[in-house]
């Protein structure tokens, strides 16, 4: 990854897969600072790859790449959001699992709506997401956890 093209590409390929929605995942980023994220990530991946020497920067597989692209990307994201907004930040954290609104079809519960979530930590002080949800046709109130990737 060491000409002007190959890095604009990744930085234009990383922000269109992460700032649209897909088969994949639903963009985390909130569209008005995408422009601000796509700007702070970009000079922190041009920054990065200066400092490499160039043994290091051939060494580097356009995977390494991609991930230490999507890390500047995320953490700028978190950089710009409003830290009282803590369910945006687990949505930053987490862009794969089920958000506020999102429509759960449960074996036992039915069709339920996610209306909260949550970090929580068990005893051994491993985080795991709890999700609180509400059946649509009974309106129960039930909860699910998730342990959280590492």
């Amino acid at each position: 990854m060491e000409d002007f093209e190959t890095n604009h590409a990744l930085v234009e390929v990383g922000c269109a897969y992460w700032f649209n929605d897909n088969d994949e995942v639903r963009s985390p980023f909130p569209v008005e600072i995408q422009s601000e994220v796509k700007r702070r990530a970009q000079k922190e991946i041009l920054d990065f790859l200066a400092s490499l020497t160039e043994q290091d920067a051939k060494a580097m597989s356009d995977d390494e790449m991609v991930s230490i692209f999507e890390g500047f990307l995320f953490a700028e994201g978190l950089k710009l959001i409003d830290q009282d907004d803590q369910d945006l930040a687990l949505t930053l954290n987490f862009p794969f699992l089920p958000r506020v609104g999102d429509l759960v079809n449960n074996e036992t519960k039915g069709e339920s709506c996610v209306i909260e979530r949550r970090i929580e930590a068990k005893e051994d002080n491993k985080p795991f997401m709890v999700v609180v949800l509400q059946a649509i046709e009974s309106k129960e109130i039930w909860q699910t956890e998730f342990m959280l990737p590492a």
